[in-house]
């Protein structure tokens, strides 16, 4: 190329200065050349563009997911979190019917409380998928999604719920106060040893209806009304040693048995929570243990029907 310039010359003349000045012809195959060149390499970004581009772009990617480490740590964090609440809203579901059932209430069950969540959206639009890219590992952002949605869901209508609870109450709250709804001992410091039924009574061995509830708990242990109401009996009495009995109106009585102390007097008023006696093992009587039974127009209850309160 170089000996095809030799036969030319490029001769600048200055009009002013009547001056002549030669180019070489190495510097103009020189330029020449380097202008091809750049020339040439135009053309190549303009064709090559998209491969470039997507070379920048995936270096960049790999950036933000070097990066983003510590938000992914923030969104597992959170994940947690999410999930120890679901767990707590299922627990506060569970003493929502609880209550509604005392109430006498239609209970919400889950097909209700879970109405309008699906699953994880298979969008490849979604902006949650759009994201998920730019984290150094699989996270399931929709899901992620869901879990929230979930939980403004079933606040808002355990909003719902506790305004047409708080209603009810309010409208007959003598009449629940007087409803027998809690265990009669903290199951922290007692134990639940038998039900209501049928069994093999352990002093005649023989098959008996058993008509309440057994907590075998230590002596001393404190033994709490269920509900509002006058004290009908509070005596030594039989085969049940020191025993207690509680009218709480609306054909409702409870019975509480094999007491170590009574604290109530008959024709005493009590509140449902009260303190009115301890466990002990008076009576017909094989340890330390409260026997409680629920009346209903002279007729035996099982008392299981009747425990509202998880808490105790």
């Amino acid at each position: 190329m170089l000996n095809i310039f030799k036969k030319y010359k490029l001769i600048l003349i200055d009009k002013d200065k009547t001056s002549v000045n030669e180019v070489s012809s190495r510097f103009l195959s020189f330029f020449l050349i380097s202008i091809s060149f750049l020339v040439i390499i135009f053309f190549s970004i303009l064709l090559f563009s998209d491969d470039f581009n997507k070379i920048i772009t995936l270096k960049s990617i790999q950036n933000h997911k070097n990066n983003n480490v510590e938000l992914q740590k923030i969104i597992d964090n959170q994940t947690t979190e999410i999930s120890f609440l679901l767990e707590e809203i299922n627990k506060l579901n569970i003493r929502d019917n609880n209550v509604r059932k005392l109430l006498k209430l239609p209970e919400i069950n889950n097909d209700v409380r879970k109405l309008g969540v699906g699953g994880s959206s298979n969008n490849k639009n979604d902006k949650f998928n759009e994201l998920e890219y730019l984290l150094p590992k699989n996270t399931d952002l929709s899901h992620l999604n869901d879990n929230i949605y979930f939980l403004k869901l079933s606040i808002n209508l355990g909003k719902l719920s506790y305004s047409e609870i708080e209603s009810k109450a309010t409208l007959e709250n003598n009449y629940f106060t007087h409803y027998p709804a809690i265990k009669p001992v903290s199951m922290k410091h007692s134990k639940f040893t038998s039900g209501y039924g049928y069994r093999y009574d352990p002093f005649t061995n023989k098959k008996k209806l058993h008509e309440g509830d057994d907590f075998s708990a230590k002596r001393g242990t404190e033994v709490m009304s269920t509900a509002d109401g006058i004290v009908k009996t509070s005596r030594y009495y039989g085969s049940f040693g020191n025993y207690i009995e509680i009218d709480h109106g609306n054909g409702y009585v409870t019975c509480y048995g094999h007491l170590h102390k009574r604290n109530v007097k008959k024709g005493q008023k009590v509140e449902r929570g009260q303190l009115i006696g301890q466990v002990g093992n008076t009576g017909r009587s094989t340890a330390s243990h409260l026997h409680y039974e629920i009346r209903y127009k002279n007729k035996t209850l099982d008392p299981s029907d009747f425990y509202f309160d998880l808490s105790l």
